[in-house]
């Protein structure tokens, strides 16, 4: 709330235009007391690194090509996330003893429906990033309405679209 006091009392102008954009930063930690401390990809050492995790909205204006941090959330993984990541981790790679799977046939199987497109299930951490900017656009209001959700490549897909159309910060497919 303090973030969002600041911005509208001082920084704030009604000329200028604003997007709402979000990415996750991982910030290395030693230690193991620490609340959250886990493993996750950083991009800088582009590897898992041991440390903590915060995903950040920001309003970022157009004209002054500034960004503004509105809201920060710590990242902690589920249980079943961070078992499951630790699994694929020290699985060793199979020697060839398995027996061969035939393979499919090409194209479109028999029977097979059209999906609706639009209806697509969200994962644990679009869940998660929606309920952030659900209570970021609950103490926007009418104050500063955003038309526009900026994200990294890791959202790139059809699922992260849906969210943000669901949300109104997309214009409709």
């Amino acid at each position: 709330m303090l973030f969002w006091v600041f911005f509208r009392e001082h920084i704030f102008c009604t000329k200028e235009t604003y997007l709402l954009a979000g990415d996750e930063v991982v910030v290395s930690k030693a230690g193991k007391k620490s609340y959250g401390i886990e493993r996750f990809f950083s991009s800088l050492y582009d590897k898992s690194i041991l440390g903590l995790s915060f995903f950040a909205l920001s309003l970022v204006s157009i004209e002054q090509r500034r960004a503004f941090p509105i809201s920060i959330e710590q990242v902690i993984k589920q249980k079943a996330q961070s078992a499951k990541t630790l699994k694929q981790e020290t699985e060793k790679p199979q020697v060839e003893t398995e027996p061969e799977i035939p393979k499919k046939k090409r194209g479109r199987p028999k029977g097979s429906k059209n999906k609706d497109k639009k209806e697509v299930s969200l994962n644990s951490e679009l869940l998660r990033i929606r309920c952030l900017i659900q209570d970021l656009l609950k103490k926007l209001g009418k104050f500063l309405p955003l038309t526009y959700l900026v994200l990294d490549g890791h959202f790139g897909n059809e699922s992260t679209v849906v969210m943000a159309v669901q949300l109104g910060l997309q214009r409709s497919l």
